[in-house]
């Protein structure tokens, strides 16, 4: 276990860019030393990291907890969304370090709940959370991750999880349309190829082929720029389809776990959409779960914390997590 003076190395990889900090975590977790290095610049997870801590001030950390989007149960990790691959049981090694603790990057970030304050989080819809309830944490990125806590004696059990690539199951009309049109391009069409970076894309795209048109490239930046600027528009209409969709999994992964503890939201995205996001079908999609009306009282949060998972990684060195 790290001592108070000498800190811990947390990293959260994602498939653009890769986070690196120190942390403390007497007598409260404290992150500091913040890079964000994009993974496109550096060949391999340990590059990144050597190179990061040649920049640190202090104490060199002798503890590391890595947080990755990615499947980690396997001694090979390969990432998802970035080309990096490596292997657990070498990484201390190559780091120089005498402990490396890896996770999933949302597993990292349901193990930062119980340490977040209430001004971390920002409650849209429903009543309070159960303190003794499941808690799924879910978020839009460069993909859509998923992970739970789970209660168990005075800890938590952590339930990391592939979730955004469960099938994506349309709601209504338009949505099957979508579901046709972009398996065309995908014949398994996951959630996360509908509701992540590359799902406005996609919408994008699929909503003007139902309308018979072509519709010109455009990055999801701005797409997203173009909603904000013209919610009645195309792209509005893009961010409408994306928000309403991610209610309608949100709503899914509540009963899938039973999360009375609240259900959070993480990843990129949707800081950059607030208004459009808070005034948007989300939370009525959310609760549209017919017979299961229990799910309206269950809240959602989004998560105002800039870097959860580099808080959960350290508390997960730190923490009663099984």
């Amino acid at each position: 276990m790290p001592t108070n003076s000498v800190p811990i190395l947390v990293a959260d990889i994602g498939g653009t860019n890769a986070r690196f900090a120190l942390a403390s975590v007497a007598p409260k977790i404290n992150v500091s030393q913040l890079q964000i290095l994009a993974t496109e610049d550096y060949a391999s997870l340990q590059e990144a990291a050597l190179a990061y801590l040649k920049t640190t001030i202090g104490p060199r950390p002798t503890i590391a907890s890595i947080a990755i989007a990615g499947f980690v149960a396997n001694d090979l990790v390969q990432m998802t969304n970035c080309p990096w691959s490596f292997r657990k049981s070498a990484l201390a090694n190559e780091l120089g370090m005498e402990h490396v603790s890896v996770q999933n990057d949302f597993a990292a970030i349901a193990c930062a709940l119980p340490f977040l304050a209430n001004d971390d989080l920002l409650q849209v819809g429903g009543k309070g959370a159960d303190p003794l309830g499941s808690k799924v944490v879910i978020g839009p990125g460069t993909g859509i991750g998923v992970a739970a806590l789970a209660p168990v004696g005075e800890g938590w059990k952590v339930l990391a999880s592939e979730g955004g690539h469960v099938g994506f199951a349309p709601a209504d009309d338009l949505e099957r349309q979508i579901l046709r049109t972009v398996k065309h391009k995908y014949p398994r069409v996951s959630v996360e190829r509908i509701i992540s970076g590359q799902g406005f894309a996609t919408l994008h795209q699929a909503l003007a082929a139902l309308r018979g048109e072509t519709a010109p490239i455009m990055t999801p930046k701005e797409i997203t720029c173009e909603a904000l600027a013209n919610p009645t528009s195309h792209c509005g209409q893009v961010v409408d389809v994306f928000c309403g969709i991610l209610g309608s999994f949100a709503g899914d992964m509540a009963v899938t776990f039973n999360a009375t503890g609240g259900v959070y939201l993480a990843g990129g995205i949707l800081p950059k959409i607030q208004s459009f996001f808070l005034n948007s079908r989300f939370r009525e999609r959310f609760e549209d779960k017919g017979r299961l009306t229990y799910v309206k009282d269950i809240p959602t949060f989004q998560i105002k914390e800039k870097q959860p998972a580099l808080v959960g990684c350290a508390a997960r060195i730190e923490g009663q997590y099984y």
